[in-house]
């Protein structure tokens, strides 16, 4: 949807740069729950996050997908985002679930 121009309500955004999201929007950025898909490859086998946005940026709690054939293809973040890095409580797994590091998080980095 929109409104006065900008998006608004539930909807699915594709970048030019092939990436999309699909969720809420407010206000023409994406705004509340949704998922993010990075192109890959030409498909979107890239890396994935489902969770909360504020103001076009993960924010909140959410889990982040590395699914793009790299070092770390299968691993996953599970836990609090801010401006679109790791901030706060979270947990960073293995691609076979094994716990690489769990507690507090700053601006992305593991901390303690």
């Amino acid at each position: 949807g929109f409104k006065d121009g900008l998006r608004n309500g539930q909807g699915t955004y594709y970048r030019a740069s092939g990436d999309k999201y699909v969720g809420e929007f407010k206000d023409g950025n994406e705004n509340g729950q949704g998922t993010y898909y990075h192109l890959a490859d030409g498909e979107w086998t890239g890396d994935k996050y489902v969770g909360e946005f504020k103001n076009g940026r993960p924010n909140g709690d959410g889990t982040y997908y590395h699914l793009a054939n790299s070092e770390y293809k299968g691993d996953k973040y599970v836990g609090r985002f801010k401006d679109g890095l790791r901030n706060g409580q979270g947990i960073y797994y293995d691609s076979d679930g094994t716990v690489l590091a769990g507690g507090t998080w700053k601006n992305g980095e593991f901390v303690q």
